[in-house]
């Protein structure tokens, strides 16, 4: 089976981790791009596998008018996916781009586009009801079983958020009910230095036990990070996103979860007993000592759900090959 992936590279690992997958199946995995072959157009038996395409219009590298291009181009794509490909798989990760503010009409426009064409739409959570893919641990059996092995004990409490700081993901309405006795390192690149300056006014104000590192964590600070973090902190809005991969991340790394009140934490909490939903100004240092789930209980509950031999019988059930 030859199958047709976008992105077909990109940072988060999770689009590796599943091209891997599918070549371990036995399939061929290309660019979507190379789809306009003819050798390509001509083979009705392929597949093509969507991430994101309908966040591609808002990226900032985008102008005006390059963005508008690209919006046509990737709605041409999808028709030309729809008359001459067996099926269209649309992973859908978010419930709007998380690349901008505001209105979003080419990115409704785009889902719409897909629904109409019945394209097979698969999320990474159960808790939508759709058919589902399951979000993979970012590290594989060894490399967990190596991870583990760096595990510090005893270890004091320490509370973390990482990644990319955007508005979106709610910091800002967390730290000003955060409470001055639970350390906290924030650590990632903030959006925008107007971003930035509202949340270092915030914990500046309140006194916050708070430290900042703006900038991009690389794999081996992240690792490092996570190892001696005990809980990741997930302040996500609701309705913003339907799968975090921090918490894939956080997880994978023995991590406990802090999460605000959302569908995706609520699901997450009836799964796994590391998994705190409070509102974050009743959470204290004894509550999050009293509750810690150790690492390696962690990763052993998560291997329950999210291993690499799950997903892959996923994809085997997706692509009804076995």
């Amino acid at each position: 089976m030859h199958v047709f992936y976008f992105p077909y590279r990109h940072q988060n690992k999770i689009i590796q981790i599943n091209t891997d997958i599918l070549r371990s199946l036995g399939c061929r995995v290309s660019p979507l791009g190379e789809i306009f072959q003819c050798k390509n157009l001509i083979d009705f038996k392929k597949v093509v596998v969507l991430n994101w395409l309908e966040d591609q219009p808002y990226l900032k590298s985008y102008g005006f008018v390059k963005s508008w291009l690209y919006f046509f181009y990737y709605l041409l794509t999808i028709l030309v996916c729809k008359l001459t490909c067996s099926d269209i798989i649309w992973i859908k990760h978010n419930f709007k781009p998380h690349v901008r503010d505001g209105k979003a009409f080419r990115y409704a426009f785009t889902a719409w586009f897909l629904d109409v064409l019945k394209a097979k739409q698969v999320t990474l959570e159960e808790y939508i009801g759709s058919q589902h893919l399951p979000h993979p641990l970012y590290l594989n059996d060894e490399e967990l079983r190596a991870v583990s092995d760096k595990f510090i004990k005893p270890i004091a409490i320490k509370v973390a958020f990482f990644g990319h700081v955007k508005k979106y993901k709610g910091l800002h309405n967390t730290l000003l009910s955060w409470s001055k006795d639970i350390p906290l390192k924030i650590s990632g690149k903030f959006e925008s230095d107007e971003y930035k300056h509202k949340i270092l006014d915030i914990i500046n104000s309140r006194n916050l036990n708070v430290i900042v590192k703006d900038g991009f964590v690389n794999d081996e600070d992240l690792e490092n990070l996570l190892l001696e973090t005990t809980h990741v902190l997930l302040p996500h809005e609701d309705n913003a996103m339907i799968s975090s991969g921090s918490f894939y991340h956080a997880i994978s790394y023995g991590c406990n979860i802090i999460s605000v009140e959302s569908d995706f934490s609520a699901h997450k909490a009836t799964l796994h007993s590391f998994v705190t939903i409070n509102h974050v100004g009743n959470l204290t240092l004894k509550s999050l000592t009293d509750n810690y789930v150790p690492k390696e209980r962690v990763i052993q509950d998560s291997l329950r759900v999210y291993s690499r031999e799950t997903l892959t019988n996923s994809w085997k059930d997706l692509l009804n090959v076995h």
